[in-house]
C-alpha cells in the first residue's frame, strides 16, 4: 500500500468540513482529499490499512479535462473507492438535489456568484464537503461564496452590508476597500489549510542581457515615429507597444538563444508576445 508525505499527513489532521485544501501542482491535493474522505468521514486507516466502513457517497466536481483524463478514478483506485461520481463544473446543477453525500470540489470556480456558485451554495447546505484549490482568491470578495457554504454569512448581501465600501464615481458597482478586515482574516485562517510541499528540485535563476537597436528605439522614443509602418504614432499606447517591439524583436535576442540551447539539450519557451 502507499503512504501520505508528512507534510500531506499533517494537511489531513487539519480538514475539516467546509476547508480549502491549498497546494501548488504537484502537492498531493487529491490524494490528501481522498484521504481525508476515506479516514475522517468513513472510518478507514491507511497506516495500518483498515477497509472504511460504509460512508456517504462520493462525488469529484473538476475540470472537464480532468474528468476525460481519468484522473480522479486513478487517484480513488488507490484506496479502492468504486462508486466514485466524477464529474465536471460545467454539469455541477445536475447535482443540486443530492443529500448526505460527500463532495470534493476540485480547482477553485465558485469567483463571483454566477450559476456555478448558486449550484454550489445549494449543494453546501445539504452535504459534506471539501474544495481544493492552488489560488483560492485574489481579494475576498473571491472567499465569500466559501465563507456563505461555511455559515459564516447568511447570503452575499449580508457579506457585502459587513465588508465592501464601494466607489461612488462609477457607473458600476465598484468595490474601493474592505472594512473590518480582523474578521476575514480569521475566517480565512479558519478554513484555509497549506500543503507545505518543499520540491525537490531548487531553482537556479540566470539573467542574460542582450542587446537592441538603440537608434531605433531613440527614434520612436523622442520623434513619436512608428519605424514598422512608416507613419506617426497615433496615442501613449501604440507608443509604448512599438518601442517594446524594437526590443524583443531584436535579432541579437535569437541568438543568444541559439547559444542557450547548445548547452541545453531540452527547454521550454514561455513568452508574452508573438
Amino acid at each position: 500500500m502507499f503512504k501520505l508525505r508528512p507534510d500531506q499527513q499533517k494537511a489531513l489532521a487539519n480538514l475539516r468540513n467546509g476547508s480549502i485544501l491549498c497546494g501548488g501542482v504537484g502537492s498531493g491535493k487529491s490524494i490528501t482529499a481522498l484521504g481525508y474522505y476515506y479516514t475522517k468521514v468513513c472510518d478507514g486507516s491507511i497506516d495500518p490499512w483498515k477497509e472504511k466502513t460504509k460512508g456517504p457517497k462520493l462525488y469529484i466536481i473538476t475540470t472537464a479535462m480532468k474528468r476525460d483524463l481519468f484522473e480522479w478514478e486513478d487517484e480513488c483506485n488507490r484506496y479502492l473507492i468504486g462508486d466514485e461520481v466524477v464529474d465536471s463544473w460545467n454539469n455541477i446543477k445536475k447535482y443540486v438535489d443530492v443529500e448526505n453525500a460527500f463532495f470534493i470540489f476540485d480547482e477553485q470556480r465558485v469567483v463571483g456568484y454566477g450559476a456555478w456558485t448558486h449550484a454550489f451554495l445549494k449543494i453546501t447546505k445539504k452535504n459534506q464537503w471539501i474544495l481544493l484549490s492552488a489560488t483560492p482568491g485574489d481579494k475576498w470578495e473571491d472567499y465569500a461564496p466559501v465563507f456563505i457554504a461555511n455559515g459564516f454569512y447568511r447570503n452575499i448581501t449580508d457579506f457585502r452590508m459587513e465588508h465592501c465600501v464601494y466607489s461612488r464615481y462609477t457607473k458600476y458597482p465598484k468595490i474601493t476597500r474592505y472594512t473590518n478586515q480582523g474578521r476575514l482574516i480569521f475566517y480565512r485562517n479558519k478554513i484555509l489549510v497549506n500543503i507545505d510541499y518543499k520540491r525537490p528540485t531548487e531553482s537556479h535563476y540566470i539573467d542574460i542581457t542582450t542587446g537592441y537597436d538603440k537608434e531605433k528605439f531613440t527614434e520612436v522614443y523622442k520623434e513619436h515615429w512608428n519605424v514598422f509602418d512608416n507613419c506617426p504614432i497615433e496615442n501613449g499606447s501604440e507608443w509604448c507597444k512599438i518601442q517594446r517591439m524594437i526590443v524583443n524583436s531584436d535579432p541579437r535576442r535569437r541568438e543568444e538563444f541559439r547559444k542557450l540551447i547548445q548547452k541545453i539539450p531540452t527547454a521550454i519557451v514561455f513568452y508574452n508576445f508573438d
